[in-house]
């Protein structure tokens, strides 16, 4: 998830007023979701989502750091270096979101996992042919394969966020615990981002960043909103714990046995 307060290699390392407050309201947004995790023991069933938080927050740090000290080389090989580590932990937390929800007692449900990353395949290589096609307005060949990769990105996570909504509804699986909160705020950011992401590519950088940074400022503040959507909802009780360990018990028998009753049925085939 870019921050863009601390801007992009080939587009502007300097921090103005306006790019100096996002970075230190997303700062403290990453810091208020990762305290409530930390104080509400979220971390348990989250730890993916909050080495990502964890991440992004020393993130921010490293590349004001950088980018007031050192050198736009630097800045540049500290901003890719970081920006694919958060890529992977986007679809780590996405992985993360799926496991909790469609194998809440410790297993998939029968076909789920075969289907889940089979359709994931076919979007993220979907997502990769846009990209390849994508031709933006920029006139250094950096600010091209930034504005690219970002693409990329954003297209992965609203398609995940797609195909999760879809296999959620079809199962008939709740939507007010804390995964699916995790889930909404993550992938309508997402959905912002891949809008926010064509328009850049369409518009790019040939006649300044005033636009780029417009549109990037609209992206940070739907990040804020995100963020003040999670703190919430993580602060709440999750209503997935007030099922009881016997229900618990009880349904995982009946997974058992619908288990043994598929195996049975594919057998007699």
């Amino acid at each position: 998830m870019q921050n863009e307060a601390n801007g992009h290699p080939g587009v502007r390392v300097r921090l103005s007023k306006i790019d100096l407050f996002f970075w230190v309201a997303g700062l403290t947004a990453h810091a208020a979701v990762l305290l409530i995790i930390l104080v509400r023991k979220r971390f348990r069933d989250f730890p993916i989502f909050t080495a990502f938080i964890s991440t992004n927050l020393v993130r921010s740090v490293v590349l004001y750091l950088v980018a007031e000290l050192g050198s736009k080389r630097v800045y540049f090989d500290a901003y890719w270096i970081l920006a694919v580590v958060d890529t992977a932990l986007q679809l780590a937390v996405f992985f993360e979101l799926y496991a909790v929800t469609f194998r809440p007692l410790g297993r998939w449900a029968p076909e789920t996992k075969a289907t889940f990353f089979g359709i994931a395949s076919v979007l993220i290589t979907f997502a990769a042919v846009l990209t390849w096609m994508a031709v933006p307005h920029a006139r250094l060949w950096v600010q091209v394969l930034v504005m690219k990769g970002s693409f990329f990105s954003s297209a992965c996570m609203s398609e995940l966020f797609v195909i999760m909504i879809m296999m959620s509804v079809r199962l008939g699986l709740p939507w007010k615990t804390h995964v699916a909160r995790i889930a909404q705020g993550l992938g309508i950011y997402s959905i912002l981002d891949v809008l926010v992401e064509t328009a850049h590519n369409v518009l790019g950088l040939a006649h300044g960043v005033g636009t780029y940074g417009a549109l990037s400022h609209l992206r940070m503040t739907a990040y804020l909103i995100c963020a003040l959507y999670w703190c919430i909802t993580l602060w709440m009780d999750d209503p997935s714990r007030e099922m009881s360990s016997d229900t618990m018990s009880r349904l995982l028998q009946l997974q058992r046995a619908l288990n043994l009753k598929l195996e049975t049925i594919r057998a007699r085939k």
